[in-house]
């Protein structure tokens, strides 16, 4: 199944890369599965929202570990919740790599910016006022760093030993602040737009709340 060491693991056969996708896929809507009915404007502005992050992902992909994902990933976690949050992390993953190399790095991709877009969920990053810019800045230098170090486990396919793995780690400090730097300037240059865009949609507790009042008044 595993053919080769790639740049992020081993590589997968093709049947291999097709069971990795389905299952991601079958995560991600799982995820995004609910008992009530998602407007359907809803879904539109959060499809359009993970194929427009893909793409930039995908134009970028030049500039080394500048990961616009990351950034991405913690504010619709903080804007649209949990659940959707990582499911946009998966689908993004999974559509940008379709481009730039599928591979089993693709899981731990997803699961990094899943990650993140559940901290970004649970940290509070929105008051009433806007995006908190000190306590979003802070948060995506932090998540640079957990999403490559979560990423470079990737590479564990038994043969490679502890200090193997620590000299892997420490050669990927240059790239680690690459990423640290792209979400800084992200979030500054951005942070308050992505932020002001995605609060125009409904949080998943906002719909729950939504539609249990509107069954109390019914009732």
């Amino acid at each position: 199944m595993f053919q080769a060491m790639g740049v992020h693991g081993p590589t997968l056969s093709p049947f291999a890369s097709l069971v990795l996708d389905a299952a991601l896929l079958g995560v991600a809507f799982w995820l995004l599965a609910k008992p009530t009915k998602r407007p359907v404007m809803d879904t539109l502005f959060l499809a359009a929202l993970v194929l427009s992050v893909s793409l930039i992902r995908v134009v970028m992909q030049p500039l080394p570990n500048i990961q616009p994902v990351t950034v991405a990933a913690l504010l619709v976690g903080a804007q649209l919740g949990a659940r959707r949050g990582a499911a946009f992390a998966v689908l993004v993953a999974m559509i940008s790599n379709f481009f730039m190399g599928d591979g089993w790095w693709t899981v731990f991709q997803a699961a990094g910016w899943a990650s993140v877009a559940f901290a970004g969920s649970q940290l509070s990053l929105v008051t009433p006022s806007g995006l908190n810019l000190r306590r979003a800045i802070f948060a995506s230098l932090a998540a640079a760093v957990w999403f490559d170090i979560i990423v470079s486990f990737s590479i564990l396919d038994g043969t490679i030993g502890f200090v193997e793995f620590a000299t892997y780690l420490l050669h990927g400090i240059p790239f680690d602040l690459l990423h640290m730097a792209g979400n800084f300037a992200f979030v500054v240059w951005m942070g308050s737009w992505f932020s002001n865009l995605l609060e125009e949609q409904p949080s998943l507790e906002e719909i729950e709340f939504a539609v249990v009042n509107g069954h109390g008044i019914d009732g």
